[in-house]
């Protein structure tokens, strides 16, 4: 009699091609981990403003955390510019709107 042969991951290889599953699979898995844009009162706003101040006259480095395309994230750095006007800040070439800020804290 002949000998079972197995083929081992080749067998599998025609239902991935057929529908990019693995792509789509880890779109929805992206799409499922994006977290809402919490909501701050106005005092910690306004906190968040006075911090973003005294951090840039000070030239000190400061920990933020901000809200990004349904992420929180966290930079290290100094603020290299501070826009009052349009109320937005450059750390470490990346522009952080006063919007985004969750918290600030210097370090």
């Amino acid at each position: 009699m002949k000998d079972n042969y197995d083929r081992g991951i080749i067998k599998w290889q025609p239902f991935n091609s057929l529908f990019n599953a693995n792509v789509i699979i880890n779109d929805i898995n992206k799409e499922k981990s994006k977290e809402s844009c919490p909501i701050l009162s106005e005092d910690q706003l306004e906190n968040i403003e006075d911090v973003i101040k005294d951090a840039y006259i000070l030239k000190q480095d400061v920990d933020i955390k901000y809200y990004y395309d349904g992420n929180v994230i966290e930079r290290l750095g100094k603020i290299n510019y501070l826009d009052m006007q349009n109320k937005n800040i450059c750390l470490n070439n990346k522009i952080i709107y006063f919007k985004q800020i969750l918290n600030i804290t210097i370090l």
